[in-house]
């Protein structure tokens, strides 16, 4: 994406356990809403191989709140 790297840092995990990543700042908008979470600081790993684009971590949700309804499948997130 042509982020600028400010940073490397160690991650471990249930399968890994210290693996270098480079280090983003980043901004996060929401499409279709007025929301948009700036995070000084995040990691950058290798998820395509378990099939995954993006996981949302706690420090990009620390700032709103964010409602799950597990019933219907609805997400909501308000800042």
């Amino acid at each position: 994406m042509g982020l600028p790297v400010i940073d490397v840092a160690h991650m471990a995990s249930a399968s890994h356990v210290s693996v270098p990543c480079n280090v983003y700042p980043i901004q996060l908008e929401l499409p279709g809403t007025s929301i948009a979470i700036s995070v000084d600081r995040v990691l950058g790993v290798q998820l395509a191989p378990l099939g995954l684009l993006l996981l949302i971590g706690r420090d990009v949700l620390q700032p709103g709140t964010l409602f799950y309804n597990g019933t219907t499948g609805q997400i909501a997130f308000a800042v």
